[in-house]
């Protein structure tokens, strides 16, 4: 990979006659204007992008800077209040997230070979103005009126995001989750909150794999409960999950046969000390290519959609606006995965060029010294500054926002489950 290839990617999709022509196919724009689809939509990642941007007046400032013009506030929020913005920034982003990609880890355990991909499920609320309690309902009606739900697909390769959707927070998770068709050869990862015993068993039929935690289990009958050390602790007869529980180790895996609506399945149970309770993995994962251990590790990935939740909250201003435009929120819920997305793209070109281990995090932070200048210079068009400043960034980035402790990540981080960075 060269940097002019990162600059035509960018450019791919930030393009003046694109953004422009896809602002009046979605309504956004009608006739020419002082602010049009291609400024609108780069400043809104710029201001999004740089770290925690929390009032609409701040991006404002933003387009001002980034386009020289001295635009007022109120013609301003009357073109972030068109409900076709959101439109506008939802293609954008779908397109961001399949063309600013790179394969950012590879497997280094055979047994993942067979998984086309890892996909990771899971939500993050984001609490918004009370205003908007009849659009967006909170699950707690009195703490929190008014929430949004994000709902992420993460593709643990590639570490982006797969496929998102915005739901208000007292919607079921369940229906978010992905389609089963899209499933087939691929590995599902997710919380109790999306667990279904409808979509799993259909999951396994299509040829997709899983590893869910598992609730609602009390009563389902258990074939076989084996310990690490092989024992079986069912003797003759299944048992009810309810039963064998007052049995079961505290200080021991427990790798179960059972049914779960009369479909066969493996259930692995441990003692939670947080929570103090037993906590149930259900998969279809087959014990000769994984142990009751390894199905705990596989889990565990999923800790990694909780680094992008905290990467775009914190650094890419995922947050409630004060605002009660509905419209205007999702808009900028938007503009912030837009950010994050190419701050991760960034990331993974400068591991493949300069072949050394990035971190995310560290990036996405540090977007006061060279942020700002890469998208002003695709907003003026200017060719030559857009690749100095890709240059610029990539060397300042690659010798200070490199990871930590890469021998420590092996051991303890997300590097110890079999997977590696890709460096070239």
């Amino acid at each position: 990979m060269k940097v002019s290839t990162v600059t035509k990617k960018l450019k791919d999709i930030l393009s003046e006659k694109k953004l422009n022509r896809l602002g009046k196919q979605v309504g956004f724009t009608k006739r020419r204007r002082n602010i049009d689809s291609f400024q609108m939509v780069i400043s809104l990642i710029a201001a999004l992008g740089d770290k925690k941007t929390r009032y609409l007046s701040e991006i404002l400032r933003y387009y001002n800077q980034l386009t020289e013009q001295n635009i007022k506030y109120k013609p301003f929020h009357n073109q972030l209040a068109k409900p076709e913005l959101v439109e506008l920034m939802r293609e954008v982003a779908d397109r961001v997230f399949k063309h600013w990609v790179n394969d950012t880890l590879e497997y280094t355990k055979e047994s993942f070979s067979q998984f086309d991909k890892i996909l990771i499920q899971d939500g993050s609320s984001i609490m918004v103005d009370g205003s908007l309690k009849d659009i967006y309902p909170g699950r707690f009606s009195n703490t929190c009126p008014a929430a949004i739900e994000l709902h992420v697909t993460l593709n643990l390769k590639k570490g982006c995001f797969e496929k998102t959707s915005i739901t208000p927070d007292s919607s079921s998770e369940r229906n978010e989750l992905p389609a089963l068709d899209t499933l087939r050869g691929q590995l599902l990862l997710a919380d109790r909150g999306y667990y279904s015993a409808k979509y799993i068993k259909a999951l396994d039929n299509i040829g997709g794999y899983f590893v869910l935690r598992a609730k609602g289990l009390k009563t389902i009958p258990v074939i076989s409960a084996l310990l690490l050390n092989g024992k079986n602790l069912i003797k003759k007869n299944t048992v009810k999950l309810c039963e064998l529980i007052t049995i079961l180790p505290k200080d021991d895996l427990i790798d179960m046969d059972v049914e779960i609506s009369g479909h066969p399945s493996r259930l692995i149970g441990y003692w939670s000390k947080k929570e103090k309770q037993y906590t149930f993995l259900v998969t279809n994962l087959s014990r000769e290519k994984f142990d009751a251990n390894e199905i705990g590790k596989l889990y565990r990935l999923r800790w990694q959609v909780e680094l992008l939740f905290k990467e775009c909250k914190s650094y890419n201003s995922l947050r409630g606006f004060q605002t009660s435009n509905g419209s205007l929120q999702e808009s900028l819920i938007w503009a912030s995965l837009i950010a994050t997305t190419l701050k991760r793209f960034i990331t993974g070109s400068i591991e493949r060029l300069y072949g050394v281990e990035m971190s995310t995090m560290i990036v996405s932070k540090t977007t006061s010294l060279w942020w700002l200048g890469i998208l002003k210079a695709i907003v003026k068009k200017q060719k030559k500054k857009l690749l100095r400043a890709l240059n610029n960034a990539f060397e300042f980035l690659s010798e200070n926002a490199t990871r930590a402790h890469p021998k420590r990540d092996r051991v303890t981080g997300v590097l110890q489950y079999g997977l590696e960075p890709v460096l070239n």
